[in-house]
């Protein structure tokens, strides 16, 4: 699976270094994970979880206060993510430590996937709207 490369940069410092801080955390907690330790596969999950629920809230909070024309749809693929997710630890709490794979899998590709298609449409408004007001 990818690492982080700068290709993935939007420019919005804030954003950016939530994206890169993914990358890391995904690398540091799912590369050595011990398939046989489902106590550690669940805390993995939930950190990646969590991690990404925070970053969320983030991002929707800019988009508000940038006035992204787009923001329902963009949150409504949050959703998506968080509905998809839920439903995929459900078949892990059945202690199906090879779903760990492949749940850890679709929510990097998943990230991924966001940064590169849906957090580049609202980067230009969001640019500007920093622009305008300094943090």
């Amino acid at each position: 699976m990818e690492n982080w490369t700068d290709s993935y940069l939007l420019d919005i410092s804030e954003i950016d270094k939530q994206h890169r801080g993914f990358f890391e955390l995904w690398e540091n907690e799912c590369r050595n994970a011990d398939l046989n330790n489902y106590d550690q596969l669940k805390n993995i999950v939930e950190k990646l979880e969590n991690y990404i629920l925070e970053h969320f809230k983030t991002e929707e909070e800019l988009l508000r206060k940038s006035g992204y024309a787009d923001i329902e749809s963009h949150i409504a693929q949050h959703g998506f993510f968080i509905q998809k997710v839920s439903e995929m630890k459900l078949e892990l709490n059945y202690k199906n430590t090879l779903l760990f794979e492949k749940l850890t899998m679709f929510i990097k590709k998943w990230f991924i996937s966001h940064i590169m298609q849906t957090d580049r449409k609202y980067r230009d408004e969001v640019i500007i709207y920093l622009s305008e007001n300094p943090q």
